[in-house]
C-alpha cells in the first residue's frame, strides 16, 4: 500500500479531491486541463465509484448495480442473489 502522505511530502496542491468517482475524477481532470495540481485521494482499490466493477468466481460486476441490489441473504436490497437462486445458482459473499 502506498504511503500518499510520504509521496505527497514537500508538494504543494491547488486542490485535493475526495473520491474517483465519475465526478471526482471528472472534476479533477477539468481542474488539471486549466493548469491546476490536483491531488485525487480514492479509498477503494480502483477509481471509477458507481462506474467500477470487480471479478468473483469468474464473474465480472458493475460496483453500481451490485451495491444497489446487493448480494445478502437478508434484507430487501438482495436482488441478485434472488436472481441466481431462481436459476438454482449461489455465489459465497
Amino acid at each position: 500500500k502506498k504511503d500518499i502522505m510520504k509521496e505527497s511530502e514537500g508538494k504543494v496542491w491547488d486542490a485535493i479531491v475526495i473520491g474517483g468517482g465519475m465526478g471526482g475524477l471528472t472534476t479533477a481532470a477539468k481542474m488539471v486541463a486549466k493548469g491546476a495540481k490536483v491531488l485525487v485521494l480514492e479509498k477503494y482499490v480502483i477509481p471509477g465509484g458507481s462506474a467500477g466493477y470487480y471479478e468473483k468466481e469468474g464473474c465480472v460486476f458493475d460496483v453500481g448495480s451490485s451495491m444497489m441490489f446487493g448480494f445478502g441473504d437478508e434484507g430487501t436490497t438482495n436482488l441478485l442473489t434472488k436472481a441466481l437462486e431462481s436459476v438454482d445458482k449461489t455465489m459465497e459473499t
